[in-house]
């Protein structure tokens, strides 16, 4: 009896190893119509053919009769597209030794979730260049947190993730990591998940919880290449209100007549954190320690309104060199910290400046800095007052902390200038007349050096241009209007890219194997 009982365990767990190496797994519910399948390797077999039927079926007559899509395999796993969201779908595998056999072969199970306007007919990508050299492409969005592919296709969608992510929830920020996983934001919570929405690690210290240290993390998220997790976040440590009185120097922009005395409150500051994998924080660095010595008349000459937010909107971690790039939106400054000190080593763009001077400056009101691979920095410069144009801008940095920038190369982007009332105001309306950014935007260079480039709020045009700046694709991300029945303007926040079709496959394969 001994003997046999190893027998009979390996007979029993037998079938469960083999459907644990099935996928999708029966009756999955997929967030994806690009879908990695994988099954059981058989021994000896040249190929497998794969077969797969629109429906949901128990016999094989009925199988074949809705058969959509075959393949032949030399692989016990591969990636295929299925035509739909909100349908039921059955399949089977047939190795290549009983193609000839009348013995019945096993059907599999599964469908895709439902994604409201899970088609083109409400939101759509209009491409107005179709892409060649980056035709394998994909787009991330974090507006309707979805996958697109570069003809248009939604192909996947961020689900629900167990109730925490709300019809009016806001997503920031999402794209894939170097492990091949994907992070964002969503209503102060930093999250990183597989293809299928699993949750892999949540920041410690999401605006949901109680006995925060951080009141949420906002704008970016980014997974370093030591697994380690970078993220912007809320210091709530510096909201105290200070009492001010203009100074005889300073105008205010509103009223410069108005002497009275007013409470301003302390300028909202941010802060940079770094965690392990475990959430352990391991480092952080505090915008308020840099910025504690600046006169707070400043904020009044520049605002004119009680509050004023310097709004971290963007970092880029210079791992080799160990140095941070952190981007401050409503002082027009990107500051260089050295890594791990947290020393300011070079403040590039203004902090104190006026209207009249905006154009004596390289940028204003940028989003999205990086450092390009031969070391140039670039933004996406929303550009301040009625009538800029958003462009791309290339800066070569300067050698010393007090040299000169020198702009290399820009692009502006081919959109018409926006008008006033158009633009969301930074303070109030009686700023808007003068003093305007557009909101979000984005860049990114891809391996040729081209740039992937996302002009949002108001805009809504979605572009590759080269070097040379060539348009090597273009689309205008549009929404369906019943009352008007138009396509208008339905811009993101950010779009970021998956470059190739190889990134895409090893999330999808990461997500099986994890």
């Amino acid at each position: 009896m001994r003997l046999l009982l190893p027998f009979l365990f390996c007979f029993i767990l037998l079938p469960f190893k083999i459907l644990a190496q099935i996928f999708p797994k029966e009756n999955d519910t997929l967030n994806y119509i690009v879908i990695g399948f994988q099954f059981p390797e058989v021994k000896k077999e040249k190929n497998y053919t794969i077969e797969i039927a629109s429906g949901h079926f128990k016999d094989e007559a009925s199988f074949k009769k809705n058969i959509i899509k075959t393949e032949v395999w030399t692989k016990n796993r591969g990636i295929l597209h299925v035509p739909s969201f909100s349908k039921q779908y059955t399949w089977r595998v047939i190795p290549y030794s009983r193609v000839l056999s009348t013995a019945r072969i096993h059907l599999n199970h599964f469908s895709t979730g439902y994604i409201y306007n899970p088609d083109t007919a409400v939101i759509r990508f209009n491409i107005t260049h179709k892409a060649d050299k980056f035709k394998d492409a994909y787009l991330m969005l974090d507006g309707n947190r979805t996958m697109y592919d570069m003809e248009g296709h939604l192909i996947w969608y961020l689900p629900d993730l167990g109730g925490i992510i709300k019809t009016k929830s806001q997503v920031r920020d999402i794209k894939i990591s170097p492990r091949g996983t994907i992070s964002f934001l969503v209503d102060g919570r930093a999250f990183e998940t597989d293809y299928n929405g699993r949750i892999l690690w949540e920041g410690p210290n999401g605006r949901k919880k109680t006995g925060d240290t951080l009141e949420g993390y906002h704008h970016e998220l980014t997974i370093l290449r030591n697994g380690h997790i970078m993220a912007l976040g809320s210091d709530p440590f510096n909201k105290n209100v200070t009492k001010l009185q203009d100074s005889n120097k300073t105008k205010s922009i509103i009223d410069s007549s108005d002497r009275r005395p007013r409470r301003f409150k302390q300028p909202d500051m941010g802060i940079l954190v770094e965690y392990d994998e475990t959430g352990k924080l391991i480092w952080e660095w505090k915008a308020a320690k840099y910025f504690k010595n600046i006169n707070l008349d400043f904020y009044n000459k520049f605002n004119g309104l009680p509050e004023f937010d310097l709004h971290e909107n963007s970092f880029y971690f210079d791992e080799k060199n160990k140095a941070i790039y952190v981007s401050f939106r409503n002082i027009s400054q990107i500051l260089k910290i050295s890594y791990p000190s947290g020393e300011v080593i070079a403040a590039y763009g203004r902090l104190e400046y006026a209207t009249d001077s905006m154009e004596k400056h390289l940028f204003c009101g940028q989003h999205s800095c990086h450092l390009s691979e031969n070391g140039y920095l670039y933004l996406y410069d929303n550009g301040c007052g009625i009538g800029h144009v958003p462009k791309v801008v290339v800066i070569k940095l300067p050698s010393s902390a007090m040299g000169p920038l020198e702009k290399i190369w820009e692009y502006p982007l081919p959109v018409e200038p926006a008008k006033a009332d158009e633009r969301p105001s930074i303070t109030s309306v009686e700023l808007n007349k003068r003093f305007l950014f557009t909101a979000g935007g984005n860049v990114t260079e891809l391996p040729d050096q081209s740039f992937f480039i996302s002009a949002n709020v108001p805009f809504n045009k979605v572009l590759i241009v080269s070097k040379e700046q060539q348009i090597l694709w273009s689309a205008d991300m549009e929404k369906w209007h019943p009352d008007k029945k138009s396509w208008e303007p339905y811009s993101q926040y950010r779009i970021s890219i998956i470059p190739d079709r190889e990134h895409l496959e090893n999330l999808i394969w990461k997500s099986i194997e994890n």
